[in-house]
This record gives C-alpha cells, structure tokens and sequence, in this order.
C-alpha cells in the first residue's frame, strides 16, 4: 500500500502512514498490535520496493551519480523521517542509513556487476537495495529477527544469516567470499549491552577479516 503511493509520487506524512498501519492491523497504536518501529520499517520497505520497481525509470538518461542522487533525494523526500526509535532500536541502534546517503555510499564503494557485496547490519535493506542495483550478488546478515524476514521478503533468493555483526567473520559459511563490503554498524553498541565503546571496531575487524 505504501508503495503504491509512492509510485503515484503521493507524499506519505505521519497521518497516512498511521491509516495504512491501521487498516493492515485492524487496530490502532494504542491497542498494542503494532508499533510506530514497525510502521517506519515498512516504509523504508515501501521505498525498496519502489525502487526495484521502478529503478530505470528514476535512472534512466541519468548517467551522473548526481543526478541520479536527486531522484533519490526526492523519493526519499516523500516520507517522514522516523520520529520515535523502540527500546530494541536503541539498544541494538537499529538506525537505517537515508536512502540518498546509501546511494553515496554505493558510489563510492564502487559496486558493479560481478561484485559480491556483504552488508553484515543490514537492517530494512537500504544499502543493500543500492548494491542490488548496482548489480552486486548479495549477503546479507541481519541481527534482528523480524527486520532479518523482511529482508528475506524483499530481496528472494538472497541469503540472509542472524548473526551478531561482530563476529561474522567467524559466524558466515566459508563459501561466502565478499568482495565489498557496505555498512553503517551500531557504534558505541552490543547485544546484551547498550554501551560498548569497542563495538564499530569489532564490526569493521570481523567484516575486514572476512
């Protein structure tokens, strides 16, 4: 449903988003059935959607990153930023990279086709759409259960492993050879423990190691 707003051009803002949330559940916020982490996580869904859908369009004629970075930019602007953040996104600082930085990322990454890219926080996929894009197999690893099946959903036949980030260099199979790797880990967080200050160096060591 939010896609499909999306690719009418249609601005989504926090009432719209509260209605489809609404009519998927049948139930409003304060009945406990879903939560605004999980209204926000379908519509970063809704934008990979959108883009896989309609990637050539937004591209097309568009050779230079820059211009291809505004296409994004005003996709991106057609939804609310996140305003509130559960207990599990603070602890585990679930915290999506904007699709246009996710795009600048990628550029400067350099991904091309033939490239297997690793993204061992892979969140709602939005750096992962722009690997895909770029025509990039991919890995993926996902901590988080339910952002881990919906990964599994928008990017089928993909492999996605739970494994804690920092250790995943020794968690992945041996078969899993990245030649990038994209990634925006918790920083100052582990699992279990919300203040780590080592956390992004054991990220980026395992996912190096790799």
């Amino acid at each position: 449903w939010l896609a499909t707003l999306l690719l009418k051009r249609r601005p989504i803002d926090i009432p719209a988003l509260r209605g489809v949330m609404e009519a998927a559940f049948g139930a409003a916020d304060t009945a406990g059935v879903w939560s605004w982490k999980q209204a926000f996580d379908a519509l970063e869904a809704a934008q990979i959607l959108t883009l896989k859908t309609k990637a050539r369009s937004i591209f097309a004629g568009e050779p230079s990153p820059q211009r291809r970075l505004q296409g994004l930019a005003k996709l991106a602007r057609l939804c609310p930023a996140a305003t509130v953040r559960s207990e599990e996104s603070q602890n585990l600082q679930q915290f999506s990279t904007p699709l246009p930085l996710a795009y600048v990322m990628a550029v400067a990454a350099e991904i091309g086709a033939g490239d297997v890219l690793l993204e061992p926080s892979a969140g709602t996929g939005m750096l992962a759409i722009c690997g895909h894009l770029a025509g990039a197999k991919l890995a993926l690893n996902e901590l988080s259960a339910g952002r881990a099946a919906l990964l599994e959903r928008l990017f089928r036949g993909v492999p996605v492993t739970r494994h804690n980030a920092e250790q995943i260099h020794d968690r992945l199979a041996p078969a899993v050879q990245p030649s990038v790797v994209l990634m925006n880990p918790p920083f100052s967080a582990s699992p279990g423990r919300r203040h780590n200050r080592y956390a992004a160096i054991r990220h980026l060591h395992s996912a190096l190691a790799r």
